[in-house]
């Protein structure tokens, strides 16, 4: 039998609490089920606040705590629910600055043994209280930039559902909390139990990669709000409406009004990257737009990002999703209508 200690906090989201203890409930039946003898369930578990009272968290579900957050206390896996991000990297900042008294904690139970499982934002936790320093992490994809201007001493594996560093389980974006789950009731409970527990609850547990989903103008609109670099703004916003042209470093330059050699320096510095590879990323992001709403060709969807021969696209497309464009627009195309009885 594992215990499993929840951490409540302020800004918690409300899923990332009841989604895994509802994963840990089914697999405690799937468990009774297959081990009639034992009277002992796979998992317990209690929650705990920073001061033992209930939390509200942004979705307006007040989260009751069992105990208050302490160093002695005693479990086998502490969850860490992911922080909820409307005022976005800036709230993130200050959510973690009121949390600063659990970072200890967090070192000593780990120092314990106490297996640490972080979902999306709440990997910033481990990296503040120092736990990843040398190691590696995933944590959600469009905070990619901020934890690695953060923490530039752990290796962020982005395109990671989960990853493990040294009994420290991180996942990637928002419901990965469900692949969280998963892991651990595999861990402890076995590959069966975990199997019926996806079968059960619909769990893609084949799904290992952040990639697909990944959106580079959602990372576009928040780096001009993260930066001030007015020459990397302007070279963004002419990325963006010349999406449909192959990328010439010399035509940014001209438009920009500088040297090829300075817009190179500032995109390094700014955003850690280069025109051509940015340009790229945002080709792709366009090109997952249009397989998602659109009925275009392969060799339509190339054109229309600036690239004039089909099989050079589907290979480059493929590295960045993971998927060939094909497969992409089966998984991620809205379906036109709900199943209906005939």
């Amino acid at each position: 039998m594992a215990h499993i200690e929840v951490w409540l906090y302020p800004q918690c989201m409300a899923s990332a609490v009841t989604g895994p203890l509802d994963v840990f409930a089914v697999a405690n039946a799937i468990w009774s089920l297959k081990n009639v003898d034992d009277v002992d369930p796979l998992f317990t578990w209690s929650t705990h606040s920073i001061d033992g009272k209930p939390v509200m968290t942004p979705a307006r579900v007040s989260l009751g705590a069992d105990a208050c957050i302490r160093a002695d206390s005693k479990a086998d896996i502490i969850l860490l629910p992911g922080l909820y991000m409307e005022n976005g990297v800036t709230g993130l900042t200050s959510s973690m600055h009121a949390m600063r008294e659990l970072f200890p904690i967090l070192r000593t139970r780990h120092a314990q043994g106490c297996v640490l499982a972080a979902n999306c934002s709440a990997t910033f936790l481990l990296a503040e209280a120092g736990l990843l320093d040398g190691g590696h992490a995933t944590t959600t994809w469009w905070l990619e930039r901020a934890f690695k201007t953060r923490y530039p001493e752990v290796s962020l594996r982005l395109s990671e559902v989960l990853d493990e560093y040294e009994n420290i389980l991180t996942s990637g974006a928002a419901t990965s909390f469900l692949n969280l789950a998963y892991h651990l009731v595999e861990r402890f409970g076995g590959q069966d139990i975990a199997s019926g527990v996806a079968k059960t609850l619909l769990i893609d547990a084949n799904r290992t990669s952040q990639m697909p989903y990944m959106q580079m103008l959602s990372l576009t609109q928040q780096d001009t709000h993260q930066h001030e670099n007015i020459l990397v703004q302007r070279a963004q916003k002419w990325l963006s409406l010349h999406h449909h042209l192959p990328f010439r470093l010399p035509a940014l330059a001209r438009h920009l009004a500088v040297s090829e050699r300075t817009v190179i320096r500032h995109f390094h510095q700014t955003l850690d990257t280069t025109p051509a590879t940015y340009a790229q990323q945002v080709k792709m992001d366009i090109a997952k737009r249009l397989l998602e709403t659109t009925t275009l060709t392969l060799e339509q969807v190339a054109e229309r990002t600036g690239y004039s021969d089909p099989s050079s696209f589907r290979r480059l497309f493929k590295k960045h999703s993971g998927l060939s464009p094909a497969s992409y627009r089966e998984q991620f195309r809205p379906a036109r209508r709900l199943a209906t009885s005939t």
